[in-house]
């Protein structure tokens, strides 16, 4: 008894990375390193949860989207993060078997940022601007196409310029490059935070979206549906834990696993995480935690087929509740 306890006391001393080589292996994908918006993923693996499904998992953290896409067709990982205008993307584009079997963020995590004293208030405001950028052809510049259509401006009356996306994007404005800028919730978490006098609304104002959802692929599903709803009570152990723990001791235990950029300031991070949370999270209440809501899906294909974007046969195809259902219950 005594050399078992020993035995299992060790065990739970080696790293989650370690211990997660005993299970079924499991490889799922970022798509952008280990940075601390996918806590949730990481917590996955540090907080035991996809091992205690039986996986021995492994995440990989993929230098974009396309990648990560990429990376699951081939077979090379079994689920990824991504946005639900990239899956538009790629099923309009290339008829990739794409679904999404959950939903974490039910509200867009970008926003449109300007100075308080030059303030871009709203859609019809971007009218003759010149609007920042993250990359040319991503996410934001095509979110701003969706938004200037519903403003009814042609795109020619706004000027793009690629700021990046980090809170240095703000001294563009002030030097009068840019109007405003988009830019994800942590660079408007790090400016709140400076105090920085800014004014920002959320692209869902007039583009609203499902935001970053969990995708696999329609033969993923039917070989093995079981490893699906597994893989989602994992997440679902994951984000719980993260609604009610210690997101500081979570951060902790994380970054003995994966290289997390600041992970030395965890007070940004943390706030980080419970903006996160509450705004995006929750920002189609508790019944929808999780889930994929159809209203969401249904004015996305609206927004990206309206404006020229992509156009997908059956925008309902593109996901199911089924597996986070039985995940939650």
């Amino acid at each position: 008894m005594i050399a078992r306890r020993a035995l299992l006391a060790a065990g739970l001393a080696m790293p989650a990375v370690a211990r997660a080589q005993q299970g079924e292996p499991l490889a799922f994908a970022t798509p952008f390193g280990f940075i601390p918006a996918f806590l949730e993923m990481m917590n996955m693996v540090s907080g035991g949860h996809l091992q205690r499904q039986g996986f021995a998992p492994r995440l990989v953290g993929a230098q974009g989207t396309a990648p990560a896409v990429q990376q699951l067709l081939a077979g090379q990982v079994s689920f990824i993060r991504a946005t639900s205008i990239d899956q538009f993307l790629a099923v309009s584009r290339g008829n990739a078997p794409l679904v999404s079997v959950a939903t974490l963020y039910q509200a867009g995590a970008f926003n449109v940022i300007s100075t308080r004293d030059k303030p871009v208030p709203d859609a019809a405001a971007l009218r003759g601007k010149t609007i920042g950028i993250v990359s040319v052809g991503g996410s934001t510049e095509l979110l701003l196409d969706i938004i200037l259509k519903a403003a009814n401006i042609p795109k020619e009356e706004v000027r793009r310029e690629v700021t990046g996306n980090n809170p240095g994007a703000l001294q563009m404005v002030r030097q009068g490059r840019v109007d405003a800028f988009i830019a994800d919730i942590g660079v408007l978490v790090t400016l709140q935070r400076a105090n920085e006098p800014i004014e920002a609304w959320n692209t869902d104002r007039y583009a609203p979206m499902p935001g970053q959802c969990y995708m696999t692929t329609r033969e993923i599903i039917a070989r093995n549906p079981e490893v699906v709803v597994r893989f989602l009570r994992a997440l679902k152990a994951s984000t719980d834990e993260m609604r009610t723990g210690d997101l500081r001791a979570i951060f902790t235990r994380a970054g003995r696993d994966f290289e997390i950029p600041g992970i030395r300031n965890l007070d940004p991070l943390v706030d980080l995480i419970q903006v996160s949370i509450k705004d995006l999270w929750m920002a189609q209440g508790e019944a929808n935690y999780l889930r994929n809501v159809p209203a969401l899906w249904q004015q996305a294909d609206a927004g990206i087929r309206g404006s020229g974007i992509a156009a997908v046969p059956d925008w309902t195809a593109l996901w199911t509740n089924d597996y986070i259902d039985r995940a939650k219950s």
